[in-house]
């Protein structure tokens, strides 16, 4: 029923583009995303050991239409394989250079931290982003933000006030987090992050804050980043750590690596885990890319955590 309902709104949008387009006025941008993946996995003794298998982990259809050089409609939905999920990833309105330099955009936003992450990653295709994958923060959510830059550009921000649950859970409670990035880049290339969250999660309004700290380094041609988390929920402390980084070897050829370690609670000894990341990746056209990797995730305590778990992908990521 939900892959129905997405492609009678996605049917409407377009229907509705091209009437509008017949009539003289801006005609609706349809644009969208694949990741293919063919993967093997050679983690011992578990499921889903020495298994292989072709999947389709993210489809992304997006439909946006200028109502004037300052007013913007984007939807993009998003579905999932192997549960064949399908979700309302954006859907708000954007008002740009409300002053000057700064957005404002109301509905189901992108959130401060990820999307702008990703960005510097350059692989959303091959991995999400370490915040993203455990789900300490969600890329979107209901509410509203502005965002901008500041200072000649030196200063590059992003506020949110959202619901806290993310896109793919409804809101339980009346609380709303504050979630906020500012970015300052002294050095051409060279910036310094800050983030900070602050909300209540559930009915009881129970404590859902997360900081991170980083620095990145970006140039056409090589990207780099480092960052620490640090993450409270109810009663318990978590901590965790990203570093990254990619370099074009060749016009065609880039390598790639990841490193990400998460301790679920600070308090509790043997819980934490690693992961690793490696691969290169080329690309096809501007809008087609494929990446080999290898990706292991080791843990503190095999005992209680279970055994260490890895995996050789080939990803395919094309925009259309």
């Amino acid at each position: 029923m939900k892959k129905l309902i997405g492609l009678v709104f996605v049917g409407l949008f377009v229907l509705a583009s091209v009437s509008l387009a017949q009539e003289g006025k801006t005609p609706t941008e349809i644009s969208g995303v694949i990741f293919a993946d063919y993967f093997y996995n050679l983690t011992e003794g578990v499921a889903p050991a020495a298994r292989s298998c072709f999947e389709v982990p993210r489809l992304y259809i997006s439909a946006s239409r200028a109502l004037s050089d300052k007013i913007k409609l984007k939807a993009t939905l998003e579905g999932a394989q192997p549960a064949n999920t399908l979700w309302v990833k954006n859907a708000f309105i954007e008002f740009s250079d409300v002053l000057p330099g700064q957005n404002v955009r109301g509905g189901v936003i992108g959130t401060p931290w990820i999307g702008y992450e990703e960005k510097i990653w350059r692989y959303r295709f091959v991995a999400k982003t370490f915040t993203d994958i455990e789900g300490v923060l969600p890329p979107a959510d209901n509410g509203v933000g502005i965002n901008g830059k500041l200072a000649g550009k030196l200063v590059d921000y992003d506020f949110n006030v959202i619901n806290g649950e993310g896109y793919k859970t409804a809101e339980v409670s009346e609380n709303k987090d504050f979630a906020a990035r500012v970015s300052v880049e002294p050095v051409a290339g060279a910036k310094v992050h800050a983030y900070q969250q602050i909300g209540h999660a559930g009915t009881a309004g129970t404590n859902r804050d997360r900081a991170i700290i980083g620095v990145s380094y970006e140039q056409k041609a090589y990207s780099a980043m480092a960052y620490y988390l640090a993450e409270k929920d109810i009663a318990v402390d978590k901590s965790g750590y990203s570093v990254f980084g990619s370099y074009n070897l060749l016009s065609w050829l880039s390598a790639l690596g990841r490193l990400d370690s998460y301790d679920s609670d600070t308090s509790t000894p043997n819980n934490s885990w690693q992961r690793i990341i490696f691969g290169v990746s080329t690309k096809v056209s501007d809008d087609v890319q494929i990446a080999l990797d290898y990706q292991v995730k080791n843990f503190e305590n095999t005992t209680v955590q279970g055994n260490n778990q890895s995996m050789i992908t080939t990803h395919l990521g094309i925009k259309y």
